[in-house]
């Protein structure tokens, strides 16, 4: 018998805006994709604290208009 390592892919979903972001969201940023950690508001849009494929952790600010392509493993 063969060993068959099996492969996530992660497939794009949607498109949410800033108020639709929840934790533990897929989303792409800076064109990596990440795990939205925590969201707060801020007085000019969201602040969003993620963490990469590495773990490494940082947070970005971002205003009320912004887009984010939501994914999910498959």
């Amino acid at each position: 018998m063969t060993a068959t390592m099996l492969s996530m892919d992660y497939v794009h979903v949607d498109n949410l805006a800033a108020d639709q972001l929840m934790e533990n969201d897929l989303v792409e940023i800076s064109g990596e994709i990440v795990q939205i950690i925590a969201i707060a508001s801020i007085k000019n849009g969201i602040a969003v604290t993620f963490e990469n494929e590495f773990g490494e952790k940082d947070i970005l600010e971002f205003d009320d208009n912004a887009i984010f392509k939501l994914y999910v493993m498959r």
